[in-house]
């Protein structure tokens, strides 16, 4: 039982750096970075720290935002993240959500036409 509790708690830190990195990696404090998946900055500081690990589904929700494969957070990769993808996704959501409805019907009528 001990071999799994260790193993269990180098994961939960392997995570815990994953994340971290990530962050680092988009210029983002732990408030922007939580805001932007929705999440406490606390509950980021915690599993930066190793002493929380996220759920299966914060890591999904975290590995969509930033346009990863899920795996990320486990294998040894040294993938990179597409910061400017990234970026360019936060930013049409930004604006998306200070836009009219009149405006969003527009951006959908010239979604509907590229699809």
């Amino acid at each position: 039982m001990k071999d799994i509790d260790k193993r269990c708690l180098e994961t939960t830190r392997h995570i815990a750096n994953k994340i971290l990195l990530l962050r680092r990696a988009n210029k983002l404090t732990q408030e922007a970075f939580a805001e932007k998946i929705s999440l406490d900055r606390r509950t980021v500081a915690r599993a930066e720290d190793g002493k929380h690990r996220p759920a299966d589904k914060t890591l999904e929700m975290i590995a969509l935002t930033f346009s990863i494969p899920i795996n990320y957070f486990y294998d040894n990769s040294t993938f990179k993240p597409d910061i400017s993808k990234a970026a360019l996704i936060y930013d049409i959501n930004t604006k998306l959500n200070t836009m009219s409805k009149n405006n969003l019907q527009k951006i959908r009528s010239f979604i509907d036409i590229i699809n």
